[in-house]
This record gives C-alpha cells, structure tokens and sequence, in this order.
C-alpha cells in the first residue's frame, strides 16, 4: 500500500509540475505577445506624432511664407514689376525681394521645426522656396489687374477703341 502511495504521489506531482510549467508557458507566451502589441502601439503612436508635427510644421511654414509675400506684394513688389517693366528698375530687384522673404521666412521658423521638414522632406530652403513660388503664383492669380498698369473699364477701352480707327 505504501508503494502504491508513493508511486501515486509521485505521479501527482510530476502532473502538477507539468501543469505550473505549462502555466508557465502561457504566461511567457501571453506576455510576449502583449509586449509585441503595445511596440506596435508605440510606434504607431510616435508615427502619429511625426505626421502631426510634420503637418504643424509645413502649415506653419505655408502661413508666414504666404502672409509675406501677401505683405511683400502690398507694400512693394507690384511697383517694382511695374517699375521692371517700364525699364526703371532691374529684374535683379524682384529676385533681391524674393530673397529677402525667404531669409525672412527662414529666420522665423523655429530650428526645430526646419529640422522636421529637413528629416521628412530633404531640404528645407528647397520647400520654402516652393512655398514662396506658389505664393506669388496665386497672388498674381488673385489679382487680374496685376500685370496692368492700371484698371481700364469696358467703357474707356471701348473709346480708346473707337479711336484708334475701331468701329
């Protein structure tokens, strides 16, 4: 009887060693798994960032380099085209003006976020280039009395017209 016991509690124990250690093995694999999970998490989360701190910075660029050439085209660089145009002025002015608003864009622009466009788009004096050429671009857009010297009404044109040998 006591051999029986003896082999019985034995055969218990290696059963319950078997199951702790299978246990054991859940555990292992579940943690890992959860550990798997939440790397994907985090970088899907610093991912999220990246693309959001990217989208800040572009924007923020896109605003200031738009705002000045805004400002730029307001305050001097439509009399300068003008003044290209009639020969009092050379083309080397509109390009000094086109480089003074990037150095002013450039110097606004906080390092950190150059550094963003710089790791994500590759240059960041190329972007803002770009973003100051689209600017002007839509602003002569915007503007359809732009290359004009001045307005001229249907009436006036009509008249100049009629004088110059039109009907």
């Amino acid at each position: 009887m006591e051999i029986i016991q003896t082999a019985l509690t034995e055969t218990m124990l290696r059963i319950l060693l078997g199951i702790i250690t299978l246990a054991g093995a859940y555990a292992t694999y579940y943690l890992h798994l959860n550990a798997s999970k939440l790397k994907v998490q985090t970088a899907q989360i610093k991912d999220d960032q990246s693309r959001k701190l990217l989208e800040n910075a572009l924007a923020d660029v896109t605003n200031l380099a738009t705002t000045l050439v805004g400002a730029m085209e307001q305050t001097t660089a439509k009399e300068l085209r003008e003044a290209v145009k009639a020969g009092k002025a050379s083309p080397d002015e509109l390009k000094a003006l086109s480089a003074k608003i990037f150095n002013e864009v450039k110097s606004e622009i906080a390092p950190e976020t150059q550094r963003v466009i710089q790791d994500n788009l590759g240059s960041f004096d190329t972007y803002v280039d770009a973003v100051i050429e689209d600017a002007v671009r839509k602003v002569k857009q915007s503007d359809p009395y732009i290359t004009l010297s001045e307005p001229i009404a249907v009436g006036q044109l009509m008249t100049e017209i009629k004088e110059y040998g039109g009907q």
